[in-house]
């Protein structure tokens, strides 16, 4: 399992070790796809705010090419940060599972409003324990998509593209709605 892990550079200034800590948990579990949170823990963090524009960008687009990489995202959203929930919402948008931790107490405000089946919001005291972890991550790894191809005659197709361009929902997500819809009226089905 790929796992992008962020938090804001302000947390992680605030509770370098608990990072590094949790870094490591995630490591065990999965392979990890960048390693920020690592880099900033380790002392990296000045040199994080004193990036030009250029860096920046190349920063965020590299965030976003990370989260397409991804199995699942991994969030520390303890603290204030619009840019981790603008990468939430992106996750989402491309059905990806999201873990968000937050301390007790803190749950953050730009979380704890979005509706999603895919976002897991695992509340922790003090330190993370391993277990907890271990738990929701695995409840992530069932939520994680897998590519299915099928042939569709060029009717269907030409549906299909009118639905993505009129209703503004990709193809994908049409289907799978479709597919969701049936297997809650299927009382057969077992899954």
């Amino acid at each position: 399992m790929k796992i992008y892990f962020l938090a804001s550079p302000r947390v992680i200034a605030e509770k370098k070790n608990f990072f590094l800590k949790v870094y490591g948990l995630l490591a065990r579990e999965g392979k990890l796809v960048d390693d920020l949170v690592y880099r900033l823990a380790k002392d990296k963090l000045k040199d994080f705010y004193k990036a030009d524009r250029k860096e920046r960008i190349n920063r965020f687009r590299k965030w976003m090419k990370n989260v397409t990489k991804c199995d699942v995202l991994v969030v520390e959203a303890s603290g204030h940060s619009m840019t981790l929930g603008y990468v939430i919402g992106k996750a989402l948008e491309l059905n990806k599972p999201v873990v968000a931790l937050h301390q007790k107490g803190e749950e953050s405000y730009f979380v704890s409003g979005i509706a999603s089946s895919k976002l897991q919001m695992m509340e922790y005291e003090g330190d993370l324990r391993e277990d907890q972890l271990k738990k929701v991550l695995e409840r992530a790894k069932k939520m994680v998509d897998v590519r299915f191809n099928f042939f569709v005659s060029p009717e269907i197709l030409t549906y299909l593209d009118w639905v993505s361009t009129s209703k503004k929902v990709p193809r994908s997500v049409f289907l799978r709605e479709l597919i969701e819809k049936q297997m809650k009226k299927d009382r057969e089905f077992k899954g």
